[in-house]
């Protein structure tokens, strides 16, 4: 392995290791009473405000549209980015943090699907193991063999099935933007238009009158740090030294990092096909994306806008 290509591994793990730390922070908020939305609109904001400054400090040419384009970016923060942020922590406040972020995974067998049903792509023998592979995974990753777990758990799996489709879209959409903007300046607008959306939903002004706590503002600040700019740099930066399908691989390191935080922080248990169903959608999308770079070795840099 050459060094650019370990390092860009790094960038990878280290990226997706912060991801899967902060889904068990947002859990913890949730313990405690905190709304999905509110977290959501906090985290947007945060987040599109200080990547703004930083790129009004160092690379301001990365701000300016086309006035044109301007409904694609509010279909992308209105639709894509506030869809797939709430129905993702939406699914966290219901169940478990490891379910709820391998269920999301899914996201890359309905672009599968989408490509084999809408761009008449070929279903190839190894997309339909995966297939087969992640719809048996997720059976057994949300408790689909005991139905008590099955009915305590509806709710958050129906949210969760629905955020992998939210985020599906979202990756769609967000490479077409791809052809023509850097992936910050997606990243900046999809957010900004997604702040908007919940500011319109709760006032900001109500979540700055709830009085929260020092801590809980600090909780705030990590998610929206070291949970979206920080790893979100580290992952383009590592797309930059590998392919971005081998980084999709590499990221399916965040589920395993968010079950042993949430077990460890939470105290949350996994039992055993939970966790056997949770390898099968892992090897799941390790088939399919390395179909796809069998297929396409040239593929163009993914987006990866995550919860």
């Amino acid at each position: 392995m050459r060094k650019n290509e370990a390092r860009g591994y790094l960038y990878i793990l280290i990226g997706t290791t912060l991801w899967g730390v902060s889904s068990v922070v947002a859990k913890s908020l949730f313990i405690i009473g905190l709304p999905p939305a509110e977290l959501v609109q906090i985290r947007l904001t945060i987040a599109t405000f200080t990547l703004l400054l930083i790129l009004i400090l160092f690379d301001r040419k990365r701000i300016i549209i086309s006035l044109k384009d301007l409904p694609y970016f509010l279909v992308l923060g209105f639709v894509g980015v506030a869809g797939v942020q709430f129905t993702y922590y939406y699914t966290i406040s219901k169940i478990h943090v490891g379910p709820a972020v391998l269920i999301q995974y899914l996201s890359p067998i309905w672009i599968a699907l989408y490509a084999f049903i809408f761009q008449k792509e070929p279903l190839t023998k190894g997309k339909m193991i995966a297939l087969f592979l992640a719809i048996l995974g997720c059976y057994f990753t949300v408790g689909g063999y005991r139905m008590d777990l099955l009915r305590l758990n509806r709710i958050g799996i129906m949210s969760g099935l629905i955020s992998s489709l939210f985020f599906s879209f979202y990756a769609l959409y967000g490479e077409k933007g791809l052809k023509k903007y850097d992936s910050w300046t997606l990243i900046l607008y999809g957010f900004g238009f997604g702040a908007v959306f919940y500011w319109i939903l709760i006032s900001p002004m109500k979540v700055i009158s709830e009085g929260y706590s020092f801590k809980i503002w600090m909780a705030f600040l990590y998610i929206a740090i070291f949970s979206t700019l920080i790893p979100f740099g580290l992952y383009f930066k590592g797309i930059e030294q590998i392919r971005a399908t081998r980084a999709s691989i590499t990221a399916t390191w965040e589920p395993v990092v968010a079950g042993m935080t949430a077990y460890f922080v939470l105290g949350e248990i996994l039992f055993p096909l939970q966790v056997l169903g949770g390898i099968g959608v892992i090897a799941a999308i390790v088939l399919l994306q390395m179909a796809k770079e069998k297929a396409a070795p040239s593929t163009p840099i993914e987006i990866r806008q995550k919860e």
